[in-house]
């Protein structure tokens, strides 16, 4: 009796381990990581939709028109790296993904739009043209060369280079960690 239930476990393992669960088509980057809304010029998905956007309508964020972008879709712009470190870390962090400029020109959103950065949390920044040319912005995907998820500082964290420099608390309040979505004004 003990080899049949060690035999059916072993079979049952065996099962479990090798079911392959394949994608539809239309997830085969994976789903969607950032979404732009707002003034953008450039569309590939409809409007807010209140069944299928529970978490916009949980944040009370509605849109007419969006852009949305996955994984595969922000590591295809070019890729920057900038070093940054604040205060409270242990030292310097290398982060890298598409430059916020090409993000926001991939969506049509124009160079002088007022952006909203919004995490999560809801935790959101607000970078005016002239904060967007302060710096050399970019939407991190990963960090010391490991993806970045949900649970970490993903799916995107808004950071900038420091110059070697270690900065204020103040400074690193403005790196928004798990973005999901770009309000343009």
């Amino acid at each position: 009796m003990k080899r049949q239930m060690v035999a059916m476990l072993a079979g049952l393992v065996l099962a479990i381990s090798t079911t392959v669960v394949t994608p539809p088509a239309a997830l085969a980057d994976g789903p969607a990581q950032l979404t732009v809304i707002g003034k953008v010029d450039n569309t590939n998905r409809s409007g807010f939709e209140p069944l299928s956007d529970a978490f916009f309508k949980f944040r009370e964020m509605e849109f007419s028109k969006a852009f949305e972008f996955t994984y595969a879709d922000l590591a295809a712009l070019p890729q920057m790296t900038v070093r940054a470190k604040a205060e409270a870390w242990p030292g310097p962090v290398s982060a890298t993904g598409p430059a916020l400029g090409d993000v926001m020109k991939a969506a049509g959103v124009a160079p002088d739009a007022k952006l909203s950065v919004v995490a999560l949390d809801g935790y959101t920044i607000e970078l005016e043209a002239a904060d967007r040319k302060a710096h050399d912005w970019i939407l991190a995907i990963a960090a010391d060369g490991k993806p970045i998820g949900i649970g970490g500082r993903g799916p995107g964290w808004l950071i900038h280079d420091t110059a070697g420099k270690t900065v204020n608390s103040d400074i690193e309040g403005r790196w928004v960690w798990s973005v999901f979505v770009i309000a343009a004004e």
